[in-house]
C-alpha cells in the first residue's frame, strides 16, 4: 500500500541524534520523525480522515449512459483523487474535470497532510524542552539534566536547589525519555525495521512495467474498436474506444492481457524473449491482424 510504503521509509529515517551519527554519519534528518518509526512497528492507524466535503465521501457513479468521458473521483480508501470513466449523464457530485479540482475539492488527507497531522499530534515535545536552562536563583549545587534544543541531546548543568523551570531532570533517563527519545530502544526497533524493509524491497513482485503507467490515449483516427488499458491509479484494467491509429503502448485488444502484463507484473527473462517476438511479427503483419498473444501491443499508423 503506498501509504504504508510512505510511513516505511520515514521510519528508516527516525532515529534519534546518536544513533544517526553512528550509521549515517550526519545529523541532518529531521528527529522529529521517531513516532513514525514507531508507528510501523505497533501498527498504529492512521489519523481520522478529515474530508474537505461531504461530496467526496461518494463512492464513483459512472451514471446509466453508455458515453465514455475521463473524470476523476476521490477514493476514501486510498485518500486520493483517481481517475474513473464517466457514462456522461446523472451519477453524483463526486466527479471531476480534472485531477486539480478534485484535489482543490477532497484532497484535505494528501499524504503530506497525513504526515503533518501525525507530527501534530503525535511527535510533538512538550514545550518545557525548549526553555534555557536556568539555574534558578540559590547557591546550591546539584548536577541536573536539561534538553538542550541546539544539539538536540540531554545535557547536565548545575542547578541552585530553587525556583528554575521544567526543563530540569533529576537524571538522564528521564530527560531522555521525555525530551529527547530513547536511543537505545530505537537502536533495536530500527534493526528490525531494517530487516522488514529488506524483506519487502527483495521479495515483492515484479515491476509495473513502463508502458502501464502512461495515460489513456484513444488515438488520431475515428474508428471504435473495443481496447484496455491499465489505469494505475485504481490498479485496474478498463476498456475504452480506441479510434484505429496512433495512441500508445498501454493499448491491449483483452483485459485478460492487461491483467497479465500490468496488473501481475512480468520476469525479467520473460519480458526479453517477448520483446524479440514482437519486433519479428511487426515486419510480417498489419496492426489489425495483431493477435492476443503479441505483448505488449505497440500500436502504429
Amino acid at each position: 500500500v503506498p501509504m504504508q510504503m510512505m510511513i516505511l521509509l520515514l521510519c528508516l529515517c527516525s532515529v534519534c541524534s546518536e544513533l544517526r551519527s553512528q550509521i549515517l554519519g550526519s545529523d541532518s534528518l529531521a528527529e522529529d520523525t521517531i513516532i513514525l518509526f514507531l508507528l510501523c512497528i505497533t501498527g498504529a492507524a492512521l489519523p481520522p480522515l478529515k474530508l474537505g466535503h461531504s461530496i467526496c465521501a461518494m463512492k464513483a457513479d459512472e451514471g446509466p449512459c453508455k458515453a465514455i468521458h475521463m473524470r476523476y473521483y476521490f477514493n476514501i480508501q486510498s485518500r486520493e483523487c483517481e481517475i474513473f470513466e464517466y457514462g456522461g449523464c446523472h451519477g453524483n457530485e463526486n466527479n471531476f474535470l480534472t485531477l486539480e479540482e478534485c484535489q482543490k475539492w477532497c484532497n484535505s488527507a494528501s499524504r503530506f497532510v497525513v504526515y503533518t497531522t501525525l507530527k501534530m499530534e503525535i511527535l510533538e515535545k512538550p514545550k518545557f524542552c525548549f526553555d534555557e536552562k536556568d539555574p534558578g536563583i540559590c547557591r546550591g549545587y546539584f548536577s541536573r539534566y536539561f534538553y538542550n534544543k541546539e544539539t538536540k541531546l540531554c545535557e547536565v548543568f548545575k542547578y541552585g536547589g530553587c525556583l528554575g523551570n521544567q526543563n530540569n531532570f533529576k537524571n538522564l533517563e528521564e530527560c531522555q525519555t521525555t525530551c529527547q527519545g530513547n536511543c537505545k530502544l530505537l537502536s533495536s526497533l530500527f534493526l528490525l525495521l531494517s530487516l522488514t524493509l529488506f524483506f519487502l524491497v527483495f521479495l515483492e513482485r515484479p515491476p509495473i512495467p513502463s508502458l502501464c503507467m502512461t495515460p489513456l490515449d484513444r488515438g488520431l483516427c475515428r474508428a471504435k474498436e473495443l481496447r484496455f488499458f491499465y489505469n494505475y491509479s485504481t490498479g485496474r484494467c478498463r476498456p475504452f474506444s480506441y479510434s484505429g491509429c496512433g495512441g500508445n503502448e498501454n493499448n491491449f485488444t483483452s483485459r485478460r492481457s492487461c491483467l497479465r502484463i500490468c496488473k501481475k507484473g512480468f520476469n525479467k527473462k520473460k519480458g526479453e524473449r517477448r520483446v524479440i517476438k514482437i519486433k519479428k511479427k511487426r515486419k510480417k503483419q498489419s496492426v489489425k491482424a495483431l493477435g492476443e498473444e503479441v505483448i505488449p501491443e505497440r500500436i502504429q499508423v
